[in-house]
């Protein structure tokens, strides 16, 4: 009996020994290669059986291997942003080699990255836009804003400074609010991310992907109003480790320098604005005039900068196991010495599939930057140099100290004191850490559960030391006499999300989707600053110890903010046969930020039909793709104070007997009503392509209501309080976006392809409301009832009043060569005969008309050339060096012949031009000069133009190497269009800042502002990429 139950034990182990066998032997092997259509390895493209759970991953060789079981026939391959693609496979088939074509903007095969997951885009009904990275690298920059101007229908990028590593401001679909911000909301891998596009390494990126509708961004709930930017970065593939460097180099110069009068102009200049003024002239002057000088300050302020980027990349996996590491480092030093930006990355992931229904995975991503000289701007004083005075003595030495104009100036130093960078100090260290992990369980086939958890750290210490002897502090002469400030601010932010996700096909024609969610986000910032402490025992002890000044530093506003979100999220996707489609979504957002309304609610829900699957369009063959789509949806602002439902308070001293004491007072009430800006959006667009996709594009439409706009709302003195947020505003938009993509030559043949991108947007936005039915404006703000949110509110230059209009003059209080404005209005509604506050209308937007893009791409067997052209149209900006003082934003002492200043067409009795009025010594204050900073900033700029080679692959294989390329990039070489440019008064129309006043004009923060900043550059890089 014991030996017949042994018996029976080893035949079992053996039959389940035998079994495994018996089943591998059912299965074949398949090999092949993925590729794109430059036959560069797909590292990582997804290779699976149809209808199995079988699959496997493509190595850095793009090669695979794959168990197929016998009576497959179909392999199915998929890659972020390529077209997916089935191959058939019969019996025979042993191996395969396949190109994935790239993901064309309305492509349905293309794989895209959505909210909380990726679907084909024939499956996809809201308004999605992608670019791949290596689109995004077609600039290669510091940040992606540069990259993604002109590249995306609906997406408006206005770069607001020159200044090394500076960014840009992006605006998807305009503006909705007026007191809170206007950003997208960014995610980074499936995580809320709160830092700086700054802090993200272009070649870190694997695609970027653009939700524009309510549609898509209802999933964000709250946060989704202003379009979501969902970034996905680069992770572990299986395969042979893969080493990757990809790096460019090159110098950068000013595009222009501002055109100032010289030696010979600003004599005249100076004796038309003070005739009479004996003392006009310094004795260095005066011999400058005898021996003809002439100095342009700029040749000694402007210098050759360098950009140079270095990426090193490890990739690899096995046995269920992907990992990656990456390291970067960026350096951009400025045409301006002391000006630089400087960032170092380093990321690493490692992805792991423990079992059929496991994976879990952990990704780092970490930045350290430092921005040198952010505050920091000589070209000011070193414009208003009089160039009357020569730049070096006679032995060669700098002429140290010229003088800023006439002798009752303040002197300045030469610029070549910026060498002095010991002295001249202003730096923001910059460091940030972003971790993810996740864990992913297959409860049974199609249902899964996932775990994301999010930690983003961040810190920012700006210091700054301006020491003696610099053109920055000129009458400073004694060590330690400098000034010395610091800041610190502290971001803290936790996410954990929970997801549950399920996808079943019923008979291949149903295809359901579910994503529901459960997350909660806890945010923390703390922010503290001291300025101006001084008297230090010595230069080097600049911003490090504040405890040795003599002059202790005077404490800054410092804050903390502790914020708690919890939201619940469910989606429903549903498609038949792959011809209607649709989606609901409803999302419910809490914070603690709101008392009374913790929690509010955002659906949505969008259809999809794609006419060119119907069975009457069979015939129709030049029609590859009709899509049409329509969505509505509401999503929220989260821009808000968090203690704006609180009420603040403020102090002052106050006599209390017979001393002085500390006390506080209410500033703003408590509003414990308030409740996030909610934006409702229609959207109906049209997917084509035509003659095999050869033509392909979208046309969209779309309209918006955001209503419940936070504003402060003022209240009368006899309440003792100055305001309160309420939700009391109203604005609406509408647009339409159009894209087209074209393949012009595609000969496999010769290797010669010819594809090209054009893409507009048009956007119009208005208020519509400012509280109750009869305000129509706020004029402090520059808010106007039927007018759009970023307006210039000013009086009217009609032109220069002439010697023969000297009577008429009069009546307004004028003479000849005065600035000529039109009487609109007065007190009754009808002009007056006077110049008031009255005359003063809505006289220009800084909203484009229309911001258009395009791209072209040659490719010559391994040569390719690319160049991308950006531009807006229709909209002003304010260039305030052109006006006095102007709140600090304009010029000093314009045309009044004190300082050197932009060459203008100024009046005289001899020169009665219409475009600036007379000069005049006896005042710094010319009336009406903010009329004088108008212009069209409209634009039409070549981006960029690369060449390239990628060696081919015959002779790289010799070398040890994957594949190499290398290229050569001109970026902005070329301003195509610019009235601004060509009126003579400015180098680059794309603004210096964003907001400020200008004397008379009404502050508007949206303002694009053009100011004496570091003037534009063109850049020349040389870049290699290497893959081993």
């Amino acid at each position: 009996m014991k030996r017949n139950r042994l018996f029976k034990c080893w035949s079992w182990l053996l039959l389940l020994l035998v079994l495994p066998i018996a089943g591998y032997a059912q299965n074949r092997i398949i090999t092949g290669k993925v590729v794109d259509e430059e036959d560069q390895p797909l590292i990582g493209a997804t290779i699976k059986v149809k209808g199995t759970a079988m699959g496997t991953t493509a190595d850095v060789d793009g090669n695979f291997r794959l168990n197929v079981p016998v009576g497959a026939t179909t392999l199915a391959l998929s890659f972020l942003g390529y077209q997916t693609k089935e191959v058939e496979v019969d019996a025979n088939t042993n191996s395969v080699n396949i190109e994935l074509a790239p993901g064309g903007a309305t492509n349905l095969n293309e794989v895209v990255v959505v909210g909380y997951g990726t679907q084909r885009r024939q499956d996809v009904t809201g308004s999605v836009a992608s670019l791949k990275g290596e689109a995004l690298r077609d600039v290669p920059s510091a940040n992606m804003t540069a990259a993604l101007q002109g590249r995306i229908p609906g997406v408006d990028v206005v770069r607001n400074s020159s200044r090394p590593g500076a960014g840009g401001q992006i605006r998807i679909r305009g503006e909705r609010s007026l007191s809170n911000e206007s950003d997208p909301f960014i995610v980074l891998d499936g995580i809320p991310f709160r830092g700086s596009i700054n802090d993200i390494n272009p070649d870190d990126i694997a695609t970027l992907d653009v939700l524009k509708d309510a549609s898509s961004t209802a999933i964000y709930g709250f946060r989704g109003a202003n379009g979501v930017i969902l970034i996905t970065t680069n992770r572990g593939r299986t395969g042979k480790p893969a080493f990757t460097y990809k790096g460019f180099a090159g110098p950068s110069n000013v595009r222009a320098q501002y055109d100032l009068f010289n030696g010979e102009e600003f004599a005249a200049f100076r004796n038309a604005a003070s005739p009479t003024y004996s003392a006009g002239y310094s004795p260095t002057e005066l011999a400058g005039m005898a021996n003809g000088t002439s100095t342009n300050w700029q040749d000694y302020l402007y210098k050759t900068g360098f950009t140079n980027n270095h990426n090193l990349g490890l990739t690899g996996g096995s046995q269920g196991v992907n990992y990656g590491i990456s390291a970067g480092y960026f350096n951009d030093r400025g045409v301006i010495t002391g000006l630089g930006f400087e960032r170092y990355s380093l990321n690493s992931s490692i992805d792991a599939t423990i079992n059929k229904r496991l994976k879990l995975g952990l990704s780092t991503r970490n930045t350290l930057s430092y921005n040198n000289g952010q505050g920091v701007n000589p070209l000011y004083a070193t414009l208003r140099i009089t160039p009357l005075a020569p730049a070096f003595n006679a032995d060669g030495s700098p002429f140290l100290k010229p003088q800023l104009g006439t002798i009752d100036e303040t002197e300045t130093l030469h610029p070549s004191t910026l060498e002095n960078t010991e002295n001249i100090v202003d730096r923001l260290r910059r460091l940030r850490t972003f971790n993810s992990f996740y864990g992913e369980v297959t409860i049974i086939e199609g249902l899964k559960y996932r775990l994301n958890l999010g930690l983003d750290l961040s810190q920012d210490n700006r210091g700054t030391w301006f020491g003696p002897n610099t053109i920055i502090r000129p009458n400073v002469v004694a060590a330690g006499n400098g000034t010395a400030s610091v800041s610190n601010t502290e971001d803290w932010t936790a996410t954990v999300e929970n997801l549950i996700t399920y996808d079943r096909t019923i008979k291949e024609d149903h295809k359901i989707g579910f994503t529901g969610l459960y997350s909660f986000q806890r945010e923390r910032r703390f922010n503290q600053g001291f300025n101006n402490a001084s008297g230090f025992p010595s230069d080097y002890v600049q911003y490090y110890n504040f405890s040795l000044a003599q002059t202790p530093a005077i404490a800054q506003a410092g804050g903390f903010t502790r914020v708690g979100l919890q939201s619940f999220m469910g989606r429903l996707n549903y498609s038949f046969k792959n011809r209607y489609m649709a989606t609901a979504t409803f999302r419910r957002d809490g914070s603690n930020v709101f008392p009374v309304n913790h929690y509010l609610n955002y659906p949505a829900f969008a259809l999809g039909w794609n006419v060119s699957n119907e069975n009457f369009m069979k015939n129709v063959k030049f029609v590859n793709l009709l899509k049409l789509r329509g969505s509505y949806g509401v999503t929220g602002n989260p821009g808000i104070p968090a203690d704006a439902t609180r009420g603040t308070l403020s102090n002052n001293r106050y006599t209390y007997g017979n001393e002085n004491v500390n006390g506080y007072y209410i500033t703003s009430l408590p509003n414990y009503e308030l409740r996030w800006e909610n934006t409702k959006q229609t959207n109906l667009a049209l997917d084509y392509g035509f003659l095999n996709n050869r033509i392909s594009g979208t046309v969209e439409v779309y309209g918006q209501i955001t209503d419940n706009l936070i504003l402060n709302k003022q209240l009368p003195r006899s309440n003792g309080v100055n305001s309160y947020w309420t939700n009391i505003g109203a604005t609406k938009g509408k647009g339409i976006e159009f894209n087209i993509s074209t393949i012009n030559i595609d000969k496999k043949s010769s290797g010669f392809n010819w594809s090209s991108d054009f893409n507009f947007g048009i956007n119009r936005n208005e208020i519509t409301m400012l509280g109750d039915a009869t305000t129509m404006r706020n004029i402090g703000n520059g808010w106007f009832v039927g007018h759009p949110q970023s307006v210039i509110y000013d009086y009217t230059k009609t032109g220069i009043w002439q010697t023969s209009e000297a009577l008429e003059a009069a009546k307004f209080g004028q003479t000849p060569g005065m600035i000529k404005i039109a009487d609109i209005s007065g007190p009754q509604g009808v002009p007056d005969g006077a110049i008031t506050a009255d005359d003063r209308s809505v006289i220009g937007t800084f909203q484009p008309d229309i911001v258009m893009g395009m791209s072209q791409r040659i490719t010559y067997k391994g040569f390719d050339l690319s160049g991308v052209l950006s531009s807006r149209l229709g909209n002003k900006i304010v260039a305030p060096y052109l006006s006095t003082n102007g709140s600090g934003t304009g010029y000093f002492a314009i045309l009044n012949g004190r300082v050197n200043m932009p060459q203008v067409d100024y009046w005289t009795p001899t020169n009665p031009t219409n475009a600036f009025p007379r000069p005049s010594g006896g005042s710094t204050n010319l009336p009406f000069s903010s009329t004088l900073t108008y212009f069209d900033g409209s634009f039409v700029k070549v981006r960029s133009i690369n060449l390239g080679y990628t060696v081919p692959a015959k002779f790289v294989k010799y070398t040890g190497l994957g594949s190499v390329r290398i290229y050569a990039s001109a970026l902005n070489p070329f301003i195509l269009y610019s009235p601004f440019v060509k009126s003579g008064y400015g180098i680059d129309p794309e603004g210096t800042g964003t907001g400020g006043t200008v004397n008379d004009a009404v502050n508007n923060d949206r303002a694009i502002t053009v100011g004496l900043d570091v003037p534009s550059t063109r850049q020349f890089l040389f870049g290699l990429n290497v893959k081993f």
